[in-house]
């Protein structure tokens, strides 16, 4: 019997074993909250408020540890994704588990700082994890089954073929045609990666340029109808070739706010626990 296991979404791995877990873990937190009955109103300093933060910071450095995990390449694609599952959806218990740990008591301390910090993580999480799930769909449908360094020796190729035809052709063309080729670019400051779009292309002005001649010239020389082909083809290129520098960049630029905040999470999480200890 085949195994299919490979070919599922972390979202769903193994028939959502980690959400159940998850969830479960979320129904006894509650249920042992709603029984307790601590001296005057719940807060992290009962019994249960010690138990569930112990809970939570033990995740908290678990789910940590998935970023050392991630880069051991030998334990192969279903480990992986069972340990994406996991970081993905015990995470998430964390907003439930760490609000009935503080008893919903929460002001302008350290420990407020703690929870914010948590949740602000975890939202960024979400972001990933929806960028993430679409990630393989996306690309498919952007660059189909070619990888960006192949688009970009396909636009080198297109390029070169454009230079080889308009050796005969005027000067002014020649121009826009060299321009094209040489100024051209992909990707560039941030915005630039995250727009896609590049409205002042150097391309599509070359191909509007030839677009908009006048005359007979234009209309019959052979040369420029295949020139003008030429470059409705790069300018597709193009546009899947930013399109993926653009999904990239923003799983990147993610990843600049989502670690961050994990590791600052990390660090405060200690600082909690001596203010609990010593000064609460």
């Amino acid at each position: 019997m085949s195994d299919n296991r490979g070919h599922e979404s972390f979202l769903i791995h193994r028939k959502l074993k980690f959400l159940k877990w998850a969830i479960g873990l979320c129904i006894v937190a509650a249920g042992l909250y709603t029984f307790h009955e601590p001296l005057g109103e719940p807060n992290g300093g009962t019994w249960l408020g010690y138990g569930l933060g112990g809970v939570c910071a033990a995740i908290c450095f678990w789910l940590a540890w998935f970023g050392v995990r991630k880069r051991q390449y030998a334990l192969g694609a279903i480990k992986m994704k069972a340990w994406l599952s996991a970081h993905v959806y015990i995470g998430l218990s964390l907003l439930v588990l760490a609000t009935l740990h503080s008893g919903f008591q929460l002001g302008l301390n350290i420990h407020t700082l703690t929870f914010v910090l948590m949740v602000a993580t975890i939202i960024s999480g979400i972001f990933g994890v929806y960028y993430y799930s679409r990630y393989p769909s996306l690309m498919a449908s952007v660059r189909g089954s070619s990888t960006l360094d192949e688009m970009m020796s396909q636009i080198a190729e297109f390029d070169q073929q454009i230079r080889a035809a308009s050796v005969t052709l005027p000067d002014d063309i020649s121009a826009q045609l060299t321009k094209s080729e040489n100024e051209t670019k992909l990707g560039g400051s941030l915005s630039e990666k995250l727009s896609s779009s590049f409205r002042n292309c150097p391309t599509r002005a070359a191909r509007v340029y030839l677009d908009d001649l006048e005359g007979e010239f234009a209309m019959t020389n052979p040369v420029i109808r295949q020139i003008v082909a030429l470059l409705v083809r790069k300018e597709d290129l193009l546009r899947r070739a930013r399109r993926t520098v653009q999904v990239q960049t923003l799983l990147k630029f993610w990843l600049f706010f989502h670690i961050p905040l994990a590791v600052g999470l990390l660090a405060a999480i200690p600082a909690h626990i001596v203010a609990v200890f010593f000064y609460w």
